[in-house]
């Protein structure tokens, strides 16, 4: 240094003196200035002596010296006084450029110093700890990096890589997103995600203990994967949407997960197997799903690659198109690329596990997929050779179901091995499992169910029907119909006041269910449950479809109920709004109940029906045709001749497909109403009652109809004698 000049050194030192002071209140400086400025000063006088010995100023001007500590005094003050004896009493003002450049030398000389004998002092206590004090070694030579800074800016992405990987808790995670959000590359972030969605599983909650942390970090989260974008690549994006998914992370802004899956279409060409799988289900898992033609490109690729990929990959993308089917997105897929996937999973099927062979048959009932041959049975005999404890509540249940819908050829034994295996777990199902187990073997066989392992499941969905659902409710109380064995009334009675403690959450399907599954059991809650029922379908009316409210009305028949006066307004309101979009046995199963029911909706009401019964006639089949002629009759309703003429003749040309109960009410109701047939109807119809006579297919009760109408409308000839007799 001694070659520059004064003003260059000067320079030199200043911008030294300010590198200092930003580390000023560190422990290194701490250590470093009072050894090389004395022992004996203060943190403001350090800086203040410093200032002047960089300034080119003299420390005597600052004030007096403070007194020496020792007697030989420290190595500063011994210098400065040797400086002084050789050169005289200070630095000269006129004259202090080589006196300054020997005291700032000094100064450097002996703050090296001192650097290099703390060094020596770490390494010696390092080496000192021993190899089971590898973290203190580790923490020492970071603090000793920490002092210049440059070995943390150049190693910054392996120390957060560590510590996001020692991360112990999802708050640790998004702690260091929110500390080194200018840090975080796309690996990092990346890896972030990944350790987040883990530490979820093993965190009894799912979400952070921290509330306001975990909101903090994740609006970091969707900014940092909105900047790096540009650079992920097919891994990057397909993690990051995985993560997502199972983080449950919002998007409602929208554009991200759009703007993520347009980035994999774009460079799906690079894509592999294990992440197209996990994208495709982080898809299905947060509702967003790319185009028919790129969802096309995409499992081109997966097809392309088919023999890198192993069954989790092929069961998360049919799980994922299965969803699209659920969410109603038309037709997901061609039947060619099905087939292929589902050709790809079987050739793996060994190496998949039970919820992936579940997922599949789910994913072929929601896209009402039927595979030829033993696809189906291969599958299910799979699922069966695995050990029970490998086999889960949700997979049995959802393999029924899915068996249920899809009412494939599968062999009684496997059908019958796969209910034994839910029975046997049946106290471990929850409430949407046990309501999917009862609808699955209803729809297949339920006579593979033994009447042990029937009652069985009733204790189960008994004992947890407090906690059921509307739908689970719904669909339990189907099955239960559907199967056919009534249930104890205990049961009943509890299945009962699960119903009615929510029914403001039953959909209008759900509510037909339950009061068609009670009629089937010929089970009637009482007045009072018929009541709030029927009063919660008047509320609902105008949003039930007019074949469900001609089903419930039915059922309300069944039961022996009528409803009250405002009930039955509401209704009858509801369905005349859907009348132009109702079909032939919506109007007939309504008629019919207001006939059984003996209560007649009101002339203006009857008029409408009739019109639209008028235009459907060419519709109706000749069971419906005698029975709207028969609710006519009962409700004291006339139709009109030319309607009465136009029916029996359209009856009176299809008596073969006619039942005995059919003519039986035909002839009953038109003798009823004071009609009279015509001499080529009533010829044909007492010829078949004749050959129906004979082979006696008339009950009591529809003979002496029969014989009586006939009589009443004056018929007469060999054919009514013969009838007679």
């Amino acid at each position: 240094w001694f070659p520059l000049g004064a003003r260059q050194l000067g320079a030199m030192m200043v911008e030294m003196g300010t590198r200092t002071r930003r580390f000023m209140g560190s422990r290194p400086c701490r250590k470093v200035l009072p050894l090389v400025l004395g022992r004996g000063t203060r943190p403001g006088n350090t800086c203040r002596r410093l200032n002047c010995a960089l300034s080119n100023r003299s420390g005597d001007d600052q004030g007096p010296e403070r007194p020496k500590q020792t007697p030989g005094g420290s190595t500063t003050t011994r210098r400065r006084e040797s400086r002084r004896e050789a050169g005289g009493g200070g630095i000269d003002r006129d004259h202090g450029g080589m006196a300054a450049d020997v005291g700032i030398e000094a100064l450097v000389e002996e703050a090296a110093e001192v650097n290099q004998s703390l060094s020596r002092q770490g390494d010696k206590g390092a080496q000192g700890r021993g190899p089971g004090r590898v973290r203190g070694r580790g923490r020492s030579r970071n603090r000793r990096e920490a002092r210049s800074g440059q070995a943390i800016r150049a190693n910054v992405s392996e120390v957060l890589r560590a510590k996001i990987k020692k991360a112990k808790t999802s708050d640790k995670v998004w702690g260091i997103l929110l500390r080194h959000e200018r840090n975080m590359s796309v690996s990092l972030v990346c890896l972030a995600a990944v350790r987040l969605r883990r530490l979820s599983k093993r965190e009894r909650r799912n979400t952070s203990d921290n509330g306001r942390v975990r909101s903090r970090g994740e609006r970091v989260l969707v900014s940092l994967v909105r900047r790096r974008l540009p650079s992920m690549n097919t891994k990057h994006v397909a993690t990051i949407l995985h993560s997502m998914a199972a983080l449950r992370l919002s998007v409602d802004d929208g554009d991200l997960a759009a703007s993520l899956i347009d980035r994999f279409v774009l460079l799906v060409d690079g894509a592999n197997g294990q992440a197209i799988g996990n994208m495709v289900w982080a898809c299905g898992k947060l509702g967003r799903f790319p185009d028919k033609e790129s969802l096309e490109r995409i499992l081109r690729r997966l097809l392309s690659v088919s023999g890198e990929c192993n069954s989790q990959n092929f069961s998360n993308t049919l799980w994922a198109l299965g969803t699209m089917a659920e969410q109603g997105r038309g037709d997901v897929v061609s039947d060619p690329t099905l087939e292929l996937l589902l050709s790809c999973y079987v050739c793996k099927l060994s190496e998949s596990v039970p919820q992936g062979m579940s997922n599949v048959l789910w994913a072929l009932a929601r896209l009402g997929y039927e595979p030829g041959g033993d696809v189906v049975q291969r599958i299910v005999r799979e699922l069966l050779s695995r050990p029970r404890d490998q086999m889960k509540p949700q997979d049995l249940a959802n393999a029924l179901w899915s068996l249920g819908r899809l009412r494939c050829d599968v062999g009684v034994e496997d059908l019958a091995a796969l209910a034994s295996s839910s029975v046997e777990m049946i106290e471990t199902f929850n409430p949407q499992e046990l309501s999917l187990t009862l609808w699955g073997l209803a729809r297949t066989d339920p006579s593979l169910l033994h009447d042990d392992g029937y009652a069985r499941i009733l204790r189960a969905v008994v004992a947890k029907c407090h906690t059921f659902n509307a739908q689970a409710l719904s669909t339990t109380l189907w099955a239960v119909g559907k199967i056919g064995r009534v249930p104890p009334p205990d049961h009943m009675y509890s299945l009962t006041e699960a119903v009615l403690t929510r029914l403001g959450r039953f959909t209008p399907q759900g509510l037909s269910n339950v009061l068609w599954a009670m009629t089937s059991l010929s089970y009637s809650p009482g007045p009072v449950a018929l009541r709030e029922i029927s009063a919660e379908v008047s509320r609902k009316a105008r949003r039930i479809p007019g074949k469900s409210l001609a089903s419930i009305m039915k059922s309300f028949a069944l039961l022996q109920y009528t409803p009250a006066d405002a009930a039955m307004r509401g209704i009858n309101d509801a369905f005349l709004m859907q009348l132009p979009d109702c079909a032939p046995q919506s109007l007939c199963l309504l008629l019919w109940s207001y006939a059984s029911q003996g209560q007649s909706p009101g002339t203006r009401v009857l008029d409408e029906l009739h019109a639209r019964c008028w235009e459907l006639l060419p519709e109706c089949t000749v069971p419906q045709q005698a029975n709207q002629l028969w609710c006519y009759a009962t409700l004291s309703y006339d139709p009109g001749q030319d309607f009465v003429t136009e029916l029996s003749s359209r009856f009176a040309s299809s008596l073969d497909e006619a039942s005995p109960q059919s003519i039986a009410n035909l002839v009953w109701a038109v003798a009823s109403l004071g009609y009279a047939l015509g001499n080529v109807q009533e010829a044909a119809l007492v010829m078949e009652i004749l050959r129906r006579c004979q082979r006696s297919e008339f009950s009591g009760q529809e003979l002496t109809n029969l014989v009586w109408a006939l009589a009443v409308m004056g018929a007469g000839g060999d054919g009514f004698s013969d009838v007679w007799g």
